[in-house]
């Protein structure tokens, strides 16, 4: 049985953002998403310390009741229930389009270069999470997030920073995750034929499909 650390989910903060930052350069933009990795799994190994700190009397159901998989005493620790890559603990991205966009232009869906260029950054993410997961003993997994709120207030934040900047901050959102820019009206097996790829490389966390049929 597997479980999730309450609250482990966390977003790369954004991904947008950190290719707006680079100006354009990819050297440095992989500089910028190492500064991020590293902050996110400081953040997540944070997250698994607080957790561990429970007591079983601080969540009954969960910890004694079996919910977990286990009846703890109220006097044994929580830790048995997550270790072992029992739990998962996630992060996720948004923006790989608008990523993208930066470096190859708003079209780059059919651009071979482009696309290998985004699925390098998945690679990347899943590369650090299994080194995590073999390191501390739990499931370190990329979610290929469904964010809707953060596509946007992330948008707005960028868009006070950087301004509006043709089909990335203009939108006045980013794209979830690996999507197909929607702008375009993909035909569901387009759009499926474009985005297979992804989860295969790296979605260990879960992913969404979204297709309007």
């Amino acid at each position: 049985m597997t479980s999730s650390l309450v609250g482990s989910e966390m977003c790369i903060r954004d991904s947008p953002r950190i290719a707006l930052q680079s100006d354009g350069d990819s050297n440095y933009f992989w500089e910028l998403l190492e500064d991020r990795i590293t902050l996110i799994k400081d953040a997540l190994v944070y997250r698994i310390n607080r957790v561990n700190q429970a007591k079983p009397t601080n969540a009954p159901i969960l910890y004694q009741y079996g919910a977990f998989g286990k009846r703890l005493k109220t006097t044994e620790s929580v830790t048995g229930l997550f270790a072992n890559s029992r739990a998962t603990v996630s992060f996720g991205y948004i923006g790989l389009y608008e990523v993208a966009t930066v470096f190859y232009g708003s079209e780059w869906e059919s651009n071979p270069e482009a696309k290998e260029f985004t699925l390098e950054i998945i690679r990347k993410l899943k590369m650090v999470c299994d080194e995590w997961s073999n390191y501390y003993g739990y499931h370190f997994s990329v979610y290929s997030t469904p964010s809707e709120s953060l596509t946007d207030r992330f948008c707005r934040l960028d868009t006070k920073r950087f301004g509006r900047i043709p089909n990335i901050t203009d939108k006045e959102y980013y794209t979830n995750s690996f999507h197909y820019d929607i702008r375009k009206n993909p035909n569901p097996f387009e759009k499926l034929d474009f985005e297979k790829v992804y989860p295969e490389v790296g979605a260990t966390g879960g992913f969404i499909h979204y297709c309007e049929y």
